[in-house]
């Protein structure tokens, strides 16, 4: 009997035991779910923060987008305004230089045809020139002296700028000389010389003048004007007559 009750004893210590040890584990394994929870709530707030931050900043990015999209926007309409504005500029550029094209057009054939009249008109007045010319050469030629010396002379002071008006100042002198108007002549050769110094008649009119002061008893003038003859068309039939005489 005794030593039953001793064994229930110890059979009871030893579950007290052996409750008493689970009771410690139980107790280890729920401190460690507990941290573990703890651990994954703190996981949990931080993945919250991290998706709060990225939700943060994907508006940010939204917003900076849309901004961008609305500042090219702004400038795309910046931009095709000017574009629309060049091109009105170009299309109003291009209607005035056909309206100037179309002007310089009118003023070329208004040109054209001004300078077909002035051509008509110089035509007629050379062909007038000439005819006077000839009246005056024919009057010399029938030693018509007065008739010729004014026909020259009217070409000379209606038509100074005309090659021929040269031809009747010579033709002048040569009138005189022939009349035997050695004053007049000598007058009207050096004003042939004086007022055409490259003329064609030079040579001409400088041996001719030489025999003027040779008939007038002038020897140092005439050997004065018949040595600048000389320098002047050295190789002349003038120039050697003048060389034999002198």
């Amino acid at each position: 009997m005794i030593v039953r009750t001793t064994v229930v004893a110890s059979v009871l210590v030893c579950l007290g035991l052996l409750n008493t040890g689970c009771s410690h584990i139980t107790m280890l394994r729920t401190e460690e779910l507990r941290e573990v929870q703890a651990h994954v709530d703190t996981l949990k707030m931080e993945m919250t923060a991290v998706q709060e931050e990225m939700l943060h900043q994907q508006k940010a990015h939204n917003e900076l987008l849309r901004l961008i999209r609305a500042d090219q926007q702004v400038r795309f309409n910046e931009l095709s305004h000017k574009v629309n504005s060049i091109e009105g500029s170009l299309s109003e550029s291009q209607q005035r230089l056909t309206v100037i094209d179309r002007k310089t057009e009118d003023l070329k054939e208004r040109w054209e045809e001004k300078a077909r009249e002035d051509s008509l008109v110089q035509s007629l007045k050379d062909a007038e020139l000439t005819k006077l010319f000839q009246i005056a050469h024919d009057d010399f030629m029938a030693r018509r002296y007065d008739l010729a010396i004014r026909g020259f002379q009217d070409i000379r002071n209606q038509y100074p700028d005309s090659p021929l008006a040269e031809d009747a100042a010579y033709w002048i002198a040569e009138c005189y000389y022939a009349e035997g108007r050695p004053d007049e002549a000598k007058k009207a050769y050096t004003d042939y010389i004086k007022a055409y110094p490259e003329g064609k008649k030079m040579c001409v009119a400088l041996f001719k003048l030489g025999k003027i002061f040779e008939k007038k008893g002038q020897e140092k003038s005439r050997r004065m004007v018949w040595k600048k003859l000389i320098e002047r068309c050295p190789d002349s039939e003038e120039a050697a007559a003048a060389g034999e005489q002198m």
